[in-house]
């Protein structure tokens, strides 16, 4: 049960990030949402434990119920990987993670890391290309492809700029020669209202208006160019990231997107490098996704806008968002706003291996954030 009740701010670690000193009434907050987050809120759970006295036990199902949960008032907050386009009155949406939509495959035997263009990739997920030794493939696995160096601090950190961003130190020439199965391609596909869908299909609309003809949509299906049941020999749904990822893991010659923290185990599958367009591989990480991100605008109600086509040379092209949603004006809404702000400023930083990006406050999107937040009173 919830207990509306005032936090006591123990510190402030930067002008952005709140530590707390546990009170004597924990409350536990009901929250859920995108299964993109399910394992850095894990991975987050027990310091934000320590630090407040509190618990969120988090039920990542999906952004679609998340959404659903802060309307109808069975969650305190949510997190959604796509913005809420018909928000409540008191509704605040706030982006809170940066991250890359990962493209993980099972391509068997060694299951090598694939390089594909941001244009291959479109069309595999469309049905365009439908073998995995489609010329296309071939060619952009056997050649030379350019990949990132980043400046390193002596403890062996990413240097950032101003903005977040990552530092490039140099690039580097990496010649490739791999022989592809001929085998057909089985595409895992989220079926349930994902706002990981969204971001994705959002991406091949603005990159590939010709190719995905429709705008994009929670629903894969809905943003789909054509009748995604009509071929069920290449496509298969499953409902959350975990879902997919097993899917990959269980059949081979298959891919699918999700998390990069799906492609660890127990599913061990391949991350492919995506060459964005400056030409370079860039492989998904937290620090490719703040270099798109430094590219990227957000507006006064918070939602963000990617430049999926940046030259940048770093920026990852499948970089979304997730919001944070709650409602304003109940009891609690300033309680919420501070684990809100806990968590955002907090999991990334302190989980790299999550491929979360981390804000720093100069970030814009740090900053809209913490605008967004605000409005939670």
């Amino acid at each position: 049960m919830n207990k509306s009740r005032s936090l006591k701010i123990a510190a402030v670690a930067t002008a952005i990030t709140l530590a707390f000193t546990p009170v004597a009434h924990a409350a536990t907050w009901k929250s859920g949402g995108a299964s993109s987050v399910n394992g850095l809120m894990a991975a987050c759970k027990a310091k934000y434990q320590a630090a407040t006295g509190d618990d969120f036990p988090y039920n990542g199902t999906g952004s679609g119920t998340g959404k659903t949960g802060v309307k109808n008032g069975t969650m305190d907050f949510a997190f959604s990987d796509s913005f809420e386009t018909a928000p409540l009155a008191n509704e605040v949406q706030a982006p809170a993670f940066v991250w890359p939509v990962a493209i993980l495959t099972n391509t068997g035997g060694t299951n090598k890391p694939l390089t594909l263009s941001t244009e291959t990739i479109a069309k595999i997920f469309a049905g365009k290309i439908t073998r995995w030794d489609d010329p296309a493939i071939v060619a952009e696995n056997n050649r030379p492809i350019t990949t990132i160096i980043y400046s390193k601090d002596s403890n062996g950190n990413v240097k950032k700029d101003k903005t977040g961003a990552p530092i490039v130190l140099r690039t580097q020439v990496i010649n490739q020669k791999r022989i592809l199965p001929a085998k057909p391609i089985t595409v895992f596909y989220r079926s349930a209202n994902s706002g990981t869908s969204n971001n994705l299909t959002n991406a091949f609309n603005k990159l590939y208006p010709s190719i995905w003809t429709k705008p994009a949509a929670d629903a894969f299906a809905s943003a789909f160019p054509g009748d995604i049941t009509a071929n069920p020999q290449y496509f298969r749904g499953a409902t959350g990231s975990g879902d997919v990822a097993n899917g990959v893991k269980a059949t081979t010659y298959s891919i699918t997107y999700a998390e990069v923290g799906f492609a660890a185990a127990p599913y061990n599958l391949a991350i492919t490098k995506v060459l964005n367009a400056a030409g370079n591989a860039i492989t998904p990480s937290s620090d490719s996704a703040m270099a798109a991100a430094a590219q990227a605008t957000v507006a006064a109600d918070g939602k963000v806008t990617f430049a999926y086509d940046t030259k940048d040379a770093d920026a990852y092209p499948f970089t979304a968002t997730t919001y944070a949603l709650a409602l304003s004006g109940k009891s609690n809404s300033a309680d919420i706003a501070k684990t809100l702000n806990y968590l955002s400023n907090n999991c990334a930083k302190d989980n790299p291996e999550q491929g979360f990006g981390a804000y720093t406050s100069t970030n814009a999107f740090a900053k809209a954030f913490q605008t967004q937040l605000a409005k939670l009173k």
